[in-house]
């Protein structure tokens, strides 16, 4: 499908160039789930006829190319744009003042007139902490949005949209780095900043949301269908299923990540979704997979001292390359070069599973960012 403004089938195709039956094509191909659903999480954030809240256009396409800027990306800021321009009522100034990425001026100062609203300041706000802090994300940043007048299925929206972002800005460098484009970071290092470096276990832990999540007993039949099984036990995934249609796309693209066959052994997977946890500080997500990540692989030790010492722990050469490449992709913006590939490649990595290493690192740049912004992990001891 296209969008309103005639985005084309794949955006990642075409802001990489990425030609129908190239090299880089046929790879992405060979992970249609992914493939299909990262675009289908996109349409459903963007180009949805019905969207489930009443985030509006401007909002959205604004976040998104307050998140593009954020990380320097320069053809993803250009698409949200063009995009944001061609949204009604928006003017050159709007654009201007959601492109500069300096600290946001306090509404209450008194300033030269200002094309954004205070509900727009507010979820471009939002935007700047979940790209650059993501784990200093506190109840009152929710409060602060609540306030500017979006309620808790806006919310996840917006949240879900600057996650999403997030995870495209990566997906894009790793790919281009897969082709072997040469690149370098567009700026210096800005995140995540504010990661705690303790805390972290392979014990399963509790989580609290800030905001209600649907009762699952008063799930719609749309809610219901993206919960299944003990999904609607979960107060996490009753809450993104505030807005049902991402929720779906979002988990088909997980899935289509980290459950297929061949390629990079799932033990891997988890060990890059456990680095980019941990990088960002998400202690919820790094128990979660770094738990996988120990009983698929039988590495309890290896995967302990990534969570306790962190990700420049001792590591054989495979799981050191992974780590490093991970480590890089996780970065505000991303620090990935052609030497974290070449690193992969010398040890007989090949280019599916780079793909699949590159695409769980980049999945949880999104991931993490909900589990931080949403609600607090509970130890096990605590009732």
């Amino acid at each position: 499908m296209t969008t309103r403004s005639g985005t084309p089938t794949d955006l990642i195709d075409t802001l990489l160039g990425i030609e129908p039956g190239s090299p880089l094509a046929r790879l992405r191909a060979r992970r249609p789930e992914a493939t299909h659903h990262t675009q289908g999480s996109y349409d459903a954030l963007f180009a949805s006829a019905a969207p489930a809240t009443t985030v509006t256009t401007t909002e959205r396409f604004a976040a998104a190319l307050r998140v593009a800027r954020l990380h320097g990306d320069q053809p993803l800021g250009e698409h949200y744009a063009g995009q944001l321009l061609g949204a009604d009522g928006v003017t050159k100034e709007l654009v201007t003042a959601v492109e500069d990425v300096r600290p946001l001026r306090p509404a209450t100062e008194p300033a030269a007139p200002d094309p954004l609203s205070d509900r727009l300041r507010a979820i471009l706000a939002h935007a700047d902490l979940l790209v650059l802090r993501p784990a200093a994300a506190t109840p009152a940043d929710l409060d602060a949005l609540a306030e500017a007048g979006l309620g808790a299925a806006e919310i996840i929206t917006v949240s879900q949209l600057i996650a999403y972002v997030s995870f495209q800005v990566r997906l894009l460098a790793g790919l281009a780095l897969i082709r072997g484009d040469e690149r370098s970071a567009p700026g210096p290092v800005r995140g995540p900043l504010d990661a705690p470096q303790t805390g972290f276990t392979q014990e399963q832990l509790g989580w609290t949301p800030w905001l209600e999540p649907v009762a699952a007993g008063d799930v719609t039949d749309e809610q219901r269908a993206v919960l299944p099984g003990q999904r609607l036990q979960s107060p996490y995934f009753r809450l993104l299923a505030l807005d049902p249609k991402v929720l779906g796309e979002r988990t088909a693209t997980d899935n289509g990540i980290f459950y297929t066959r061949g390629g990079l052994p799932r033990q891997e997977r988890e060990l890059a979704a456990t680095v980019t946890s941990r990088v960002n500080g998400c202690v919820f997500c790094a128990s979660v997979h770094s738990r996988f990540a120990s009983q698929l692989s039988k590495r309890d030790g290896d995967v302990q001292r990534i969570l306790d010492e962190g990700v420049d722990t001792p590591l054989d050469d495979r799981w050191r390359a992974i780590t490093d490449l991970a480590t890089a992709l996780t970065t505000t913006p991303p620090t990935a070069g052609q030497a974290h590939v070449a690193a992969l490649r010398e040890l007989d990595l090949d280019d599916l599973d780079i793909l699949d290493a590159v695409q769980a690192a980049a999945f949880f740049a999104w991931a993490n960012r909900l589990m931080l912004s949403l609600g607090d992990p509970v130890p096990p001891t605590q009732p």
